[in-house]
């Protein structure tokens, strides 16, 4: 199944590389549009899909006919699942076998703890847990979408549309409106499609832990981090959305209290990841903008459908930061000591996330003419695979699209993954030189 020279990491690279120039050659199709778009719109749409952010350079539901929108779902489709994941579940259900340096790389690349052999069983706990919660959001959405009066079979293909993009984060929208604003204040499709964002961005280790707690009745350290960080965050994007957009006429201010409340709610789990929007983020205050542009910058879980430097990393950064204020000379957590691996790697994203982050913001700057925030928050939006937008996607140069493109593919694969991917295979050193310390702060 797997070449024998490639690692895992450039595995992972080369299949979403894979995955996106095939879908650039599928929306250039004129089957898949309903007026010609240029190679580099269809590059930008097919590499937002792919990574799962949702950004795009042209009017979605006016530009893709049916087809082209059944090909942008199948590439979130994949993207979210993971391609590693996906190539499995089909050399399975082929009916053929995996080697045992097969099921490793798999294993590698979902981060799973388990033998090589429970692979498989997890893998086919991912693909129910995974269309299970596809089908009710589907439901769900399509009941609201027909009782807004679309017709029976738009309200169900709009409604399978989105809950593959709610599950998968992706922010695309196939609308007429091109987005959620006429559905504020509806309930069911806040909802819905805010519990299918949330149980997408838990990551599927997480999912399949919960999915077991019923019998053990117990949660691994992982599950139990990710859960409590992803609650806490959850609370400060609503609560900051709430409190700083209540009064403005623009976005909350005016409307009724259980609309207030649902585009707070909606806009506070959304930001993360997800992309979709019920106010008009031009219209936001500059406060609840940075707000948001920290939650896009840290993301969701690892091995989930989102981005961003992930919530295990941040939650361990802070561990760090107490245990030094304490004099602690090592990470416990839940009554468990944490490898001095996972210290160097979480330094390591966060430090080449945050270079990434800076050093694009600036070449956007400069290459589109955009002030500080709107360029910071275009470039964190892509990395985040988020696909929110100050209305900056649709005007980005050529130069803009390429480098917002890299970005996203490198926010969805992960810089740690990718740098790996092009370095050279691990070695081990069988010499230590002597040690000396230097001043740090």
């Amino acid at each position: 199944m797997l070449p024998r020279r490639l690692s895992t990491p450039q595995l992972i690279v080369f299949g979403f590389l894979a995955l996106m120039v095939l879908g650039t050659g599928l929306l250039k199709l004129p089957v898949s549009t309903e007026h010609s778009i240029s190679w580099i719109d269809a590059m930008f749409v097919s590499v937002s899909a792919g990574s799962v952010t949702g950004l795009s350079t042209v009017d979605f539901p006016t530009t893709f006919t049916t087809f082209g929108a059944v090909v942008v779902m199948v590439l979130v489709q994949l993207g979210g699942l993971g391609i590693m994941t996906v190539t499995t579940m089909a050399v399975l259900f082929a009916g053929q076998r995996l080697g045992f340096r097969n099921l490793i790389a798999v294993r590698e690349s979902i981060e799973s703890v388990d033998s090589p052999r429970n692979t498989l069983r997890l893998l086919l706990q991912i693909a129910r847990i995974t269309f299970a919660v596809e089908l009710l959001a589907a439901v769900a959405l399509s009941v609201a979408f027909i009782r807004r009066g679309m017709g029976f079979g738009e309200g169900i293909f709009q409604g399978v549309f989105h809950a593959v993009m709610g599950f998968c984060n992706a922010g695309l929208v196939n609308l007429e409106a091109g987005s959620f604003i006429p559905y504020a204040g509806n309930w069911l499709v806040v909802g819905t499609l805010s519990l299918a964002i949330i149980l997408g961005g838990l990551g599927f280790p997480v999912l399949v832990d919960l999915y077991h707690y019923r019998k053990d009745r117990r949660l691994t350290v992982h599950s139990r981090l990710v859960l409590i960080t992803s609650a806490v965050l959850l609370l400060v994007g609503v609560a900051s959305v709430a409190a700083m957009e209540w009064s403005n006429t623009g976005t909350l201010g005016g409307q009724p209290l259980s609309t207030r409340l649902a585009m707070s709610v909606f806009q506070g789990v959304t930001a993360r990841t997800a992309g979709f929007y019920t106010v008009s983020y031009p219209e936001m205050r500059d406060p609840t903008l940075v707000v948001q542009t920290l939650l896009m910058f840290v993301g969701t879980a690892p091995t989930s459908t989102g981005g961003g430097i992930k919530v295990t990393t941040l939650a361990l950064v802070v561990l760090i930061v107490v245990a030094q204020i304490r004099g602690q000379d090592r990470i416990t957590l839940f009554w468990r000591t944490l490898p001095q691996s996972l210290v160097a790697r979480a330094l390591s994203v966060l430090a080449l996330a945050s270079l990434l982050v800076l050093l694009s913001t600036l070449a956007l700057m400069v290459s589109d003419g955009l002030a500080l925030l709107p360029a910071l928050f275009e470039v964190t939006s892509a990395f985040g695979t988020v696909g929110l937008s100050l209305d900056v996607t649709p005007n980005l140069s050529t130069f803009g699209k390429i480098l917002v493109s890299v970005v996203m593919f490198l926010g969805r694969v992960g810089p740690i993954t990718f740098v790996v991917a092009l370095a050279a295979r691990q070695r081990t050193l069988h010499y230590k030189y002597p040690e000396e310390e230097i001043a740090i702060g």
